[in-house]
């Protein structure tokens, strides 16, 4: 149980980690979109971003969750 959680959790922060990815390597991808609003101030392009990786985020644990269900049969209290 505790390796599903270290796993889905370090997919979460691979996802959360692409703009330092992508801001070191020069890469063009969403961290590069996300670093390039918060210089131009573009509130907007930062609130997509942002839900957009939260978004992931929850997705990720709700998969994790549900890989818990199916592992073990203990955990459907």
């Amino acid at each position: 149980m505790p390796i599903i959680t270290v796993i889905g959790l370090s997919i979460a922060l691979l996802v959360a980690g692409a703009v330092v990815t992508e801001t070191v390597f020069g890469l063009p991808g969403v961290g590069n979109l996300v670093v390039q609003a918060v210089l131009r101030r573009d509130y907007p392009v930062i609130q997509g971003a942002l839900l957009v990786v939260a978004g992931i985020y929850v997705l990720i644990n709700f998969a994790v969750d549900m890989l818990y269900l199916a592992v073990d049969p203990r955990v459907r209290t």
